[in-house]
């Protein structure tokens, strides 16, 4: 056949191609996997020994499908086309080519980490798994968890070099139709070479707003995909990626944790309050602080404008490029501790105190009013993990300082509006952006400041 002999050529280049020529009726049978993605104990123990067998006993084929079926039930096998047969090889089966039937075996080897805890989302109450790199475990894990004949599963191939298989999934029964038809078409019209992780998709999909602020929001946690789910959103899963996309996304997502389900309700207000109030501290608190010390001294008491000014009386830098000197260094200690392995994150927060806080004092370089300013920013920032979020949060916090060193409180207040007015021109696939809050959801606006309880009538 010629395939046969394309892939002997092939051979020459993938290191990791093995063709066994198996004797049999006078004939050959060619039995070929990729080492590098099949198991070599399925093939041997399930295809291989099995042959032998039959050349042993000098059995005849009277119907190769008929007689493998009946055979080997232990191991599923497809009939493909002599155009598939890479397709299948990359997934890790086995090809089986007998003059002209051309069977594919199911062998492929565990190239996987097994379920751990989530390591982006830590989670003190609740269930501790999360999504790996098995594409067929992360399906696994949601479908355990919602038993409904209404959860659809739409594949899709992306990816002209990676052949990456997409799935979208979602409850027939709830979804908004037109946000389906929207997501699919989306999806569908990606033109590149390569999708190695849900990150690729959500890049390449999330053009409809020009903006800073993260429209689509990703997770490694199962029961958080499947609760949104039943809320009628649409969930993207790909290959090789342990996040999830979630769409369509609110602003009110980002102050949402799956924890509060199972929390106390008294308690999920308060650490509600607690969120929002970090959200503005750590966006405002520098501009805020500039804008007092440089140009809106007189809002200041007395004793407390004079404790400032003598505080900053040896620092020879003006207030604007004091912050920035410390928020500059928070930013490289923030990259450096996320890029930093484990065992040596204990020293870099060590050398990163003492250089934001006793070193710089002492050494006249900042004050000791703007190291509590900007370590206020940094922990208050610690509330949001979502690091597209966090992006967000920290170009704004600049955008924020420097109109306030220019305009004071003036400033902060057209920067806030500034920020308002985006937020509200945004959409998330065709659905408002502050969806809750404006437009209001009747009879679901108080509840969904607490927990997301959106339907499809709310998307």
């Amino acid at each position: 056949m010629n395939i046969v002999k394309e892939l002997y050529k092939n051979k020459e280049h993938m290191i990791d191609l093995q063709i066994k020529e198996v004797p049999f009726n006078n004939d050959k049978i060619y039995v070929i996997n990729i080492q590098s993605v099949s198991s070599s104990n399925l093939t041997n123990e399930y295809i291989l020994e099995y042959f032998s067998k039959l050349n042993i006993s000098k059995k005849r084929f009277i119907n190769i499908k008929k007689d493998i079926l009946k055979s080997i039930p232990s191991i599923s096998y497809i009939v493909i086309n002599e155009k598939d047969i890479y397709d299948y090889l990359f997934e890790g089966f086995t090809i089986l080519i007998y003059k002209d039937n051309i069977l594919a075996f199911e062998t492929k080897a565990n190239l996987d980490r097994s379920i751990s805890e989530p390591t982006s989302e830590p989670t003190v109450k609740g269930p501790k798994d999360s999504f790996n790199e098995n594409y067929n475990i992360n399906i696994g894990l949601i479908r355990k968890r919602i038993k409904n004949k209404n959860l659809y599963i739409d594949e899709i191939i992306l990816g002209t070099k990676t052949n990456t298989r997409i799935s979208i999934m979602y409850l027939n029964d709830i979804v908004d139709k037109k946000l389906l038809n929207d997501v699919k078409n989306k999806i569908k019209n990606i033109k590149t070479d390569k999708i190695l992780d849900t990150y690729y998709i959500k890049e390449l999909i999330k053009n409809e707003n020009k903006t800073l602020f993260p429209t689509i929001k990703s997770t490694e946690k199962p029961d958080t995909i499947s609760k949104v789910l039943t809320e009628g959103k649409i969930c993207i899963l790909s290959e090789n990626s342990n996040s999830v996309l979630i769409i369509p996304t609110f602003f009110l997502d980002f102050f949402y944790n799956q924890e509060d389900n199972y929390q106390k309700k008294f308690f999920t207000y308060f650490v509600l309050f607690i969120r929002l109030l970090a959200f503005f501290i750590t966006i405002f608190a520098p501009a805020i602080y500039l804008s007092l010390i440089t140009y809106d001294q007189q809002m200041l008491p007395t004793d407390l404008l004079i404790s400032f000014s003598n505080q900053r009386a040896n620092v020879p830098f003006p207030a604007l490029i004091e912050a920035f000197i410390l928020m500059f260094t928070f930013e490289i200690l923030y990259e450096a501790d996320a890029l930093t392995p484990s065992s040596r994150g204990t020293s870099l927060s060590v050398l990163g105190a003492l250089i934001l806080g006793d070193a710089a004092v002492s050494a006249g370089i900042v004050s000791p009013i703007m190291v509590i300013v900007v370590a206020i920013t940094a922990i208050s920032s610690i509330f949001f993990a979502y690091h597209d979020f966090q992006s967000f949060i920290r170009l704004y916090r600049y955008f924020l300082m420097l109109l306030a060193s220019v305009f004071g409180i003036i400033g902060i207040l057209f920067g806030f509006l500034l920020i308002i007015t985006k937020l509200c021109n945004l959409k998330s696939f065709g659905k408002p952006f502050l969806i809750n809050i404006a437009p209001l959801i009747q009879n679901k606006n108080k509840k969904s400041l607490i927990i997301q309880n959106t339907n499809k009538g709310d998307i």
